[in-house]
């Protein structure tokens, strides 16, 4: 009989609480046997909280997205300025000021000038428009130049864009073009020197002249 009681005062000693924290044999708690129920899922220990990991956001992992927010795009290049669709530099119009002449080749047009005007001058003033002074290129033109120049108010003739600098017998024209259409009037040209320049008589006929004589002209444009 002895010897069932003991046992039961040994375990009474004991004071063990199996929902209970751990005592010691006088009945303290035993600091360094606690290990809380909670401990184990948020990690609590000797009664002082250990922070838990932070969770990890399931967007992170879930089809690997990180940060929904965009990268910041690049700012734009800056693009070249528009072409200015107006031409640059564009030539004046061609043949202001310039007539149709009856009689003359539809594809050129016309301008005179009515002033006594030495040949060198006549050239300068009518390229000075894109022109040039006129070169008869046959008789119809000669005479209807000359009609439309009527120069008989000082003299029957007017200045033709053909010369012979060299003085070899060799006519050009302003637009550097040797002349083969040379109707020359009687004893022309009778090479006298100085006399390297046409003159077109109002009847067509052609007459070699002087730089120092003044004459009147036409100018000529093709459009």
């Amino acid at each position: 009989m002895r010897q069932p009681l003991f046992l039961v005062v040994l375990a009474a000693g004991c004071s063990f609480d199996p929902s209970g924290p751990a005592t010691t044999d006088d009945g303290s708690p035993d600091d360094s046997a606690i290990v809380d129920s909670a401990g184990a899922d948020g990690a609590i220990i000797d009664g002082a909280a250990i922070d838990a990991p932070a969770p990890i956001d399931a967007r992170l992992t879930d089809a690997a997205v990180i940060d929904a927010r965009p990268i910041d795009a690049p700012p734009p290049i800056d693009a070249p300025p528009p072409i200015d669709a107006r031409p640059i530099d564009a030539a004046p119009p061609r043949c202001v000021g310039y007539q149709v002449v009856t009689g003359a080749p539809a594809g050129s047009r016309y301008r005179k000038v009515n002033t006594l005007t030495t040949w060198a001058g006549a050239d300068a003033d009518c390229t000075s428009d894109g022109g040039y002074l006129v070169i008869p290129g046959s008789m119809s033109e000669a005479v209807a130049i000359g009609t439309f120049v009527n120069p008989a108010g000082t003299s029957p003739y007017y200045w033709a864009g053909i010369e012979d600098p060299e003085r070899d017998g060799t006519w050009t024209t302003v637009l550097g073009a040797t002349q083969t259409y040379l109707p020359w009037g009687p004893a022309q040209p009778n090479g006298r020197v100085g006399e390297i320049y046409v003159l077109v008589e109002d009847n067509g006929r052609f007459w070699d002249w002087y730089d120092d004589g003044a004459q009147e002209y036409a100018c000529e444009c093709n459009p």
